[in-house]
């Protein structure tokens, strides 16, 4: 076996750095050094000791809680926010395809039965109690008492029920509650829905705390039904109001001022615009049309951090996304069916050196999928940990003598021009280890996920599996999650293992925080040696304003817990506890 050797950058990458000054610059819809396109589930968070109690509920302070600097939140005003993508429409929860723009927005409508919280678990959030029977294949859900819809619809046990059977009935969200059997009102309290599986299922409030937890109003959706018109105007019982939504443009909502979990929100507006270049995201920050971005973008993180003064900016870093490269590992008369033809890609790839050139340095390279603070994280995987050409040559070459004839992959990026340049230089680097034909086909990245969902794809740069417990990767791994090629599959790679679905089954039924970990780190190892994906760096993301702009801050449950930035949903954090200063 070669002894691994570092490659000095090629000819492509090199020109491209200089002539663009992509120092810093990242990828993804705009990441970090690596590729990266953001997608993920109705349930999609991963990793954490386990749910093995319910929390109690106790009320909500109404007085203004002071940051972290010892200021008070000042009511009133509005803020303009630049994300980096419009994802979805319609809106209705079970139907959203919905990726980390579209969280950032939709959260602002929508509550969710239940939240993350810091201590790795979860707790109830929309819902006031959320309670297992002794083998975890029965839960009851309670509606917080005197919670109304922005329509005035009652927020009760009938509503979680007609919330959850949509889910359950969805074609992206239903594979969220693949294991529920039934969803009915509990014959003796109204206010408690109770939900039966076919299987145990400990980690169900994870679940609960993602897209398929979202409640909107039973009348809304009965008449949006029959109203195409009305699928784009939500309803449900969040910090802020639906006012004006224009595809691709913006996303407007006003204050709720009757919302339950006071004091919030603040503001008495927010306004969304998605903008898809993450440096044409940090300009418009710079001119003042924008007053707060959400970015990955390395080359504006950097920027951002030297000047703190003028851009004040939040890093979120917990429980992190992965940015990858998707392979579709399964397709017929593919080559990634082989293990040898995934890992040569792997052993061909410098991702040290897309990290150094193109984001900056900025973040930590990945050997698997969990990232540093996530249950599973291992620093050695079994995954390749630096480019061996070499290697990545002798395990072609003994593909194509097993399998003659011209060897050819499509590698899919979105139309940012830093991921265009990562997937330049990947086809440089897959070409020099013998694939014969890479071609590079690019998607807008409104279009990306359904590329993905439908299988429509070899090879994609991506970005997921962010989270706390490995029950809320069941979906993009397990084989149940991965039907054929044209139909809607959350598991995109199609992967179909049977060792990754026992782990994956065994962990869902445990409350045993000691085996869980063990689990995670064994579907680390077998990730790393059978090289599913190809890791590239644990995502960044900031959150960087004008000076004006405060409160990109942890807010508190209504258990007195703490909710961490990513709660539901890696790198997003709460726009109801933004301010102004007036």
């Amino acid at each position: 076996m070669n002894a691994p050797s570092r490659r000095k950058p090629g000819r492509l990458l090199a020109a491209l750095v200089i002539s663009a000054g992509l120092i810093g610059v990242a990828c993804g819809s705009d990441d970090t050094g690596s590729k990266t396109t953001d997608a993920t589930s109705p349930a999609s968070e991963t990793t954490g000791p386990g749910t093995e109690e319910t929390t109690p509920v106790v009320e909500t302070t109404a007085a203004p809680p002071t940051t972290a600097a010892g200021e008070v939140p000042v009511p009133g005003g509005k803020v303009v926010m630049a994300i980096e993508a419009d994802t979805s429409s319609p809106w209705r929860p079970s139907e959203m395809v919905c990726a980390i723009a579209c969280y950032q927005v939709i959260r602002n409508i929508y509550d969710s039965l239940a939240m993350p919280n810091g201590a790795g678990s979860w707790s109830p959030y929309l819902a006031s109690a959320i309670t297992p029977n002794d083998d975890f294949t029965v839960w009851s859900i309670t509606a917080r008492d005197g919670v109304t819809f922005h329509d005035g619809t009652p927020f009760d046990g009938a509503a979680i029920v007609e919330n959850l059977a949509r889910a359950k009935e969805g074609i992206l969200t239903g594979n969220a509650l693949r294991p529920v059997e039934t969803i009915e009102v509990d014959a003796a309290d109204p206010m408690t829905a109770v939900v039966t599986m076919n299987t145990s299922w400990a980690a169900f409030p994870f679940t609960l705390a993602g897209q398929a937890g979202m409640q909107a109003s039973p009348t809304w959706l009965a008449a949006s039904d029959g109203d195409d018109t009305l699928k784009s105007k939500p309803v449900g019982t969040g910090p802020f109001v639906y006012a004006d939504y224009r595809p691709g443009e913006v996303f407007s909502m006003t204050k709720n001022p009757d919302y339950w979990n006071a004091p919030y929100p603040y503001l008495d507006a927010i306004e969304f615009r998605p903008i898809a270049d993450g440096l044409n995201r940090r300009d418009a920050l710079k001119s003042g049309t924008v007053d707060l971005i959400h970015t990955t973008n390395a080359e504006s993180i950097l920027e951002f951090r030297d000047n703190p003064d003028e851009y004040p900016m939040v890093e979120i870093s917990n429980n992190a996304e992965t940015a990858y490269t998707l392979l579709h590992a399964t397709q017929e008369g593919s080559p990634l069916t082989d293990v040898r033809i995934r890992c040569a890609l792997a052993w061909a790839t410098d991702e040290q050196l897309l990290i150094d050139t193109i984001g900056g340095g900025l973040n930590q390279i990945a050997y698997g999928p969990f990232s540093p603070t996530q249950v599973g994280y291992l620093e050695s995987t079994g995954f390749p940990e630096a480019q061996d050409m070499a290697k990545a040559q002798e395990l072609i070459a003994e593909y194509k003598a097993e399998f003659p004839g011209p060897l050819s992959l499509s590698l899919a990026t979105t139309t940012d021009q830093t991921n265009l340049t990562i997937a330049q230089q990947q086809q440089q680097w897959w070409t020099e280890a013998g694939i014969d034909e890479v071609t590079i086909d690019q998607i807008d990245q409104a279009n990306a996920i359904v590329t993905a969902l439908l299988g429509n794809f070899q090879v994609f740069q991506w970005r997921n599996h962010g989270g706390f417990d490995l029950d809320q990767q069941y979906i993009w791994w397990h084989s149940k999650a991965a039907p054929p090629v044209g139909e809607l599959a959350l598991n995109f790679g199609r992967i179909r293992d049977p060792q990754l679905d026992a782990l994956l089954d065994e962990n869902r039924a445990s409350t045993d925080a000691a085996r869980k970990k063990e689990i995670a780190e064994e579907v680390n190892l077998l990730f790393g040696t059978q090289c599913y994906d190809i890791w590239g760096s644990y995502t960044i993301w900031g959150v960087a304003g004008k000076p004006s702009v405060h409160g990109v801050t942890l807010f508190p449950l209504p258990d007195g817990s703490n909710a961490p930035f990513g709660a539901g949903f890696a790198g997003t954090f709460y726009p109801m506890t933004l301010w102004v200063e007036q």
